[in-house]
């Protein structure tokens, strides 16, 4: 079985959202693993003095027990359009380290910058983040993600975002479409809906 991993936002040397990490990565570890214990992430993670300024990346590779602890400096890619891809037999319920079946799809881009998955009909995510649609009052995530995202779930349980089913047909409906994941806040990365292509 493939190793699973979370990556966590590191802000002037916090971890963000780690709740919501801490959750997420023991969910996975009884699922898949068994595991009866838990493993806090704040007795885990300890940033390197290097890594203590600005915005950075901490990537945690774990099974039943953490594998290695990593940290980078992160830049934000530049997303301003989304192809369509369908496949209705993709499974990434779990963050796994084995990314082989997206990295299919995201092949597929065309001059897209990054893909926007379609599964039985409905929207789930990028190749890397969930995604929230905005239709002038409200933004909205597609209920059929492939991977429930820790920014996500926060933004679903402050009432800043709803889930809701959104077709493939009704992207037309809305107005822009946000990225989001632990290291993207809502409205960071915004591609307009008239970019997403077929």
């Amino acid at each position: 079985m493939s190793l699973l991993f979370e990556t966590i936002r590191i802000n002037n040397g916090r971890a963000a959202n780690l709740s919501y990490h801490n959750r997420r990565m023991n969910e996975s570890r009884r699922e898949l693993f068994g595991c009866a214990d838990t493993i806090d992430l704040n007795a885990v993670i300890a940033v390197p003095e290097e890594h203590r300024d600005g915005r950075r990346k901490c990537k945690v590779v774990y099974s039943d027990r953490v594998h290695e602890v990593l940290f980078e400096s992160y830049q934000a890619r530049a997303i301003r359009s989304l192809k369509i891809v369908t496949c209705d037999d993709i499974d990434y319920s779990h963050k796994y380290t084995d990314r082989e079946s997206i990295n299919a799809l995201f092949r597929l881009r065309g001059r897209c910058d990054d893909i926007l998955i379609v599964k039985n009909g409905l929207v789930t995510d990028t190749s890397f983040s969930n995604i929230a649609f905005h239709d002038g009052s409200r933004w909205i995530t597609p209920r059929s993600c492939l991977l429930r995202g820790t920014r996500r779930d926060q933004l679903i349980s402050q009432g800043t975002i709803i889930e809701d089913d959104i077709r493939e047909h009704d992207i037309a409906v809305f107005r822009k479409a946000s990225l989001i994941n632990a290291m993207l806040d809502l409205g960071e990365t915004v591609v307009e809906t008239e970019n997403i292509v077929y």
